[in-house]
């Protein structure tokens, strides 16, 4: 895109930015591994001749993943953040890394960590992060083909060139973004031929994308509390006999094609709140849309990926979730119609401003400003209107469970629920400067996405007051939207001993929104 954009309103050659992305990918893959180490610091367990100097039980779990797959010992670090997630980086197999969080490590029993571990170990044989290194440059080479015998011309002569280079290169954006998932799903189903345990990859990928999965308290503050204190040996034993209580717990039958007879996350988790997880995936337009432009698969695509792969270990409790999470038909046409509402108010207020700008570029004496004034009132209504569905000012709606909002299909990437939460801040998402939060209520987890219009202002909160609400009990006020995650845009935040922080991005967009609408009505009314 930034190649796009220099090229397009500069005279600079392609061929610059082409070395410029050429040069920054071999960087990438040459240091991106250290980078990664210092964004995301992990403490790295020792390894030995026969597996690692460690009784974590998920170092037995990677060591064995390792030795069915045929890849080296990976090197596998512990990140102490209280979000669930784990991830593989590196340039090849020989130095791999898998780093796993604290808090997929709580949330999750034995069977589920092995299987996302046996994921992560499915990306590593693959060589995943190198195809994805070098297919990463593949939009901007396609963009040179189609549109680099332009030179320097800026006459606007060579706007059509440069337009269909840049058609070309969003669908080779796309093509590197459904590469991406297709090697998501090729991890899972590695996973699963791995483990024989379709069903716990299932549901582990709900606890993480989701937040789904109450934890006893009493007994993750006890293990915590341990782990401050030096009591490591203590804590890990402790930890696993919370998980092998809730693996014993986990098992159950279930007939194919309906929901689970037993939760297969745990008993802490219902078979209603699990199908209502799922119901915004395979109800809303948003989701299939969002699928498209997302690096992962959407969880009910992957559970019915694993159920079609055929393999041994393919899932039979979460067999026929996706019928069971459909919504009515009524609620399935108001979906539809909504999407049909919300997606030019999406896109709309940009592409007439793009519009408008095209048409004055080409020739600025011979523009018809009538119609440049005409899209610029236009987008600034297109704007006001996605700026009061993104941040409604009405009174906020307090939630009393996370979990609740799961199943809204009202909230999605343009309209927001206001809310107001109560909760306990676990973690930043695992970066050393994040400036997001994660909220566990009891019920779930959810993201708190710090936004602020000033630049540099949200990696200023992430290095100097973000770390100090987590562990605080807070308030939250924000509104909650559907991306290919759900999270909470904040308005503010209020800890004890943090105090409170506010985000004015909602602000900026009411101010410009409203100021695009002014020039524009302003501009309409000269020329007509």
């Amino acid at each position: 895109m930034g190649c796009w954009l220099l090229t397009f309103f500069t005279p600079v050659p392609f061929l610059v930015p082409l070395a410029v992305v050429a040069v920054f990918a071999v960087v990438q893959f040459l240091v991106g591994p250290r980078l990664v180490e210092w964004l995301v610091p992990a403490h790295e367990l020792a390894r030995g001749e026969d597996g690692y100097l460690s009784d974590e039980p998920v170092a037995t779990m990677v060591a064995r993943q390792c030795q069915l797959a045929g890849v080296p010992l990976v090197r596998l670090g512990i990140v102490e953040d209280g979000d669930p997630n784990a991830f593989t980086f590196g340039h090849t197999r020989r130095d791999a890394r898998v780093w796993i969080s604290r808090g997929l490590l709580d949330r999750l029993d034995d069977r589920e960590v092995e299987a996302v571990v046996a994921h992560e170990i499915g990306h590593i044989r693959n060589r995943d992060f190198a195809v994805m290194t070098a297919a990463s440059v593949v939009p901007a080479l396609l963009y040179y083909v189609t549109a680099g015998a332009r030179g320097g011309d800026q006459s606007g002569g060579n706007d059509p060139v440069r337009i269909l280079g840049f058609v070309v290169y969003l669908i080779s954006e796309l093509a590197l973004l459904g590469l991406s998932r297709a090697r998501e799903l090729g991890a899972d189903h590695a996973s699963c031929a791995a483990t024989g345990d379709g069903d716990a990859l299932c549901s582990a990928l709900v606890k993480i994308v989701y937040g789904m999965g109450e934890r006893d308290r009493a007994l993750a503050e006890r293990v915590a509390d341990l782990r401050e204190n030096d009591h490591h040996r203590q804590a890990r034993r402790l930890a696993r006999k919370e998980g092998r209580t809730r693996a014993v717990g986990a098992l159950g039958i279930a007939s194919a094609g309906s929901a689970p007879s037993l939760d297969p996350a745990g008993p802490q988790l219902p078979p209603e709140r699990l199908v209502r997880a799922l119901r915004f995936e395979v109800t809303s337009p948003w989701a299939r849309w969002q699928e498209l432009l997302s690096t992962h698969p959407l969880v009910a695509t992957r559970i019915a990926a694993l159920e079609a792969s055929g393999l041994p270990g393919a899932p039979r409790v979460w067999c026929g979730v996706r019928t069971a999470a459909q919504a009515s038909a009524e609620e399935r046409l108001r979906a539809r119609a909504q999407f049909l509402a919300e997606l030019p108010v999406h896109f709309g207020g940009w592409l007439c401003l793009g519009a408008a700008f095209l048409a004055f570029k080409g020739d600025p004496g011979q523009a018809n400003l009538t119609l440049v004034s005409a899209l610029v009132a236009a987008a600034g209504v297109l704007l006001v209107i996605r700026a009061t569905l993104r941040a409604p000012l009405g009174t906020p709606e307090p939630v009393a469970r996370v979990a609740d909002l799961l199943d809204r299909l009202d909230a999605g990437p343009v309209s927001a629920i206001p809310v107001r939460l109560r909760g306990t801040i676990v973690g930043r998402g695992g970066f050393v400067a994040s400036s997001d939060l994660v909220l566990d209520d009891g019920s779930g987890i959810v993201t708190l996405e710090y936004d602020n219009p000033l630049p540099g202002a949200g990696l200023l909160f992430g290095a100097t007051r973000a770390s100090s609400f987590v562990g605080e009990d807070v308030e939250v006020t924000g509104w909650y939207l559907r991306g290919p995650e759900p999270y909470v845009e904040l308005r503010a935040v209020s800890g004890t001993a943090a105090g409170t922080v506010w985000c004015w991005t909602f602000v900026s967009r009411y101010v410009l929104s409203a100021a695009v609408l002014l020039a524009g009505a302003l501009a309409l009314t000269f020329t007509l």
